[in-house]
């Protein structure tokens, strides 16, 4: 056999022994979940799944990125896959067109990307980790967004659904719960670690769950969950890292710690002691006290326009206010009790919810 024959040999074995022979690499048309299949809603009506066939034949990033869990681990990935703007602009589509895009795994996990990732955040539907083929924990797509915390990279997913619109409608009602959390007196639950209450008792008499529900937490995380796994859930009130949203049926990374707000309908749920962590002290009208200004819990949470709102506390007594007092109005805390003050005559302890008056 002649040398050059020999060279030629050894040249077109290269890329076969360095896709194959070095570290078990493989191509992508040799991932054993070819057929693993995600089903679509919210795409035109013949797009109603995608395998990871479909996938491999787009244009693909290959990019190393790590994000940090809750607990503190770092997760290391090479996600090779093509972003969801290269997936969407086969129907005419990019992620921005989207209010929300939601992911969901085959052991129950889900996790909404909200509008502002949307806008700023690459979305990278990995179908393998640099050239090795995901486990069977990961396969068939794994989900991943350079500089966004470990909860939003879902694994195993099997279904996503892209969500128009929906700009969120006015705040009717605001519940404060560091009052009404202790008053239902909850259950106590070992597995759970302290004193916990279903958000189903909660919505029951407070209202709310129709619609989905964005919880926002103290560290600046916005997590959008389905009615469907809010109300499987339980709000603990007692311990560590509170208010904390946990369930048993859910996955423990859908879980959330340090809520301020839950945002469901025309319903907020607010936590004072969280909102203590985040927003500036304010002094009453009269200057006499000092705390949480209202002004500051209504900002940003788009307060339904009243010339009048309600406040009422744990007896069912109801004050009155008017809307140019708001600005006067602070939350103070003496004890674990949560007092409403804006001067002498408007002073409201224990306070449950502040609602607006048609």
């Amino acid at each position: 056999m002649s040398a050059v024959r020999l060279l030629l040999i050894f040249a077109l074995a290269l890329p076969v022994f360095a896709l194959t022979g070095c570290g078990g690499s493989i191509t992508p048309s040799e991932l054993p979940y070819l057929d693993g299949a995600l089903e679509i809603n919210g795409l035109p009506d013949d797009v109603t799944s995608v395998t990871v066939a479909d996938l491999i034949t787009l244009k693909s990033e290959n990019q190393k990125v790590e994000a940090t869990r809750s607990n503190g681990d770092i997760v290391k990935v090479t996600a090779v896959g093509p972003t969801l703007d290269t997936f969407l602009a086969q129907y005419g589509k990019k992620q921005t067109d989207f209010s929300s895009v939601r992911f969901y795994s085959t052991d129950g996990y889900s996790i909404a990307v909200p509008t502002e990732m949307l806008e700023s955040r690459k979305v990278i539907l990995a179908y393998m980790d640099g050239g090795k083929a995901f486990d069977k924990e990961t396969r068939p797509v794994r989900v991943v967004i350079p500089g966004e915390r470990a909860m939003y990279w879902a694994k195993m997913v099997n279904r996503i659904d892209f969500e128009e619109g929906g700009e969120g409608s006015y705040t009717e009602r605001i519940v404060f719960l560091d009052t009404v959390l202790p008053d239902m007196k909850g259950e106590y639950s070992e597995e759970e670690g302290g004193d916990i209450v279903s958000t189903e008792a909660l919505t029951e008499i407070y209202g709310g769950a129709s619609d989905k529900i964005v919880m926002y937490a103290s560290d600046g995380l916005t997590k959008n969950e389905t009615a469907d796994n809010f109300l499987k859930g339980y709000l603990k009130y007692t311990g560590e890292n509170i208010p904390q949203f946990c369930s048993p049926d859910l996955p423990e990374g859908m879980n959330l710690n340090g809520i301020v707000s839950i945002r469901t309908d025309n319903i907020l749920y607010y936590s004072l002691a969280r909102a203590l962590d985040i927003l500036p002290e304010r002094q009453s009208g009269d200057e006499q006290m000092t705390g949480i200004g209202l002004t500051d819990i209504v900002k940003g949470n788009s307060l339904a326009m009243a010339q009048t709102y309600e406040l009422t506390d744990l007896a069912g007594e109801k004050t009155s206010i008017f809307e140019h007092d708001m600005v006067d109005g602070v939350f103070t805390q003496d004890d674990g009790i949560w007092t409403f003050y804006i001067d002498e005559s408007i002073r409201v302890k224990n306070v449950v919810m502040l609602e607006a008056v048609k």
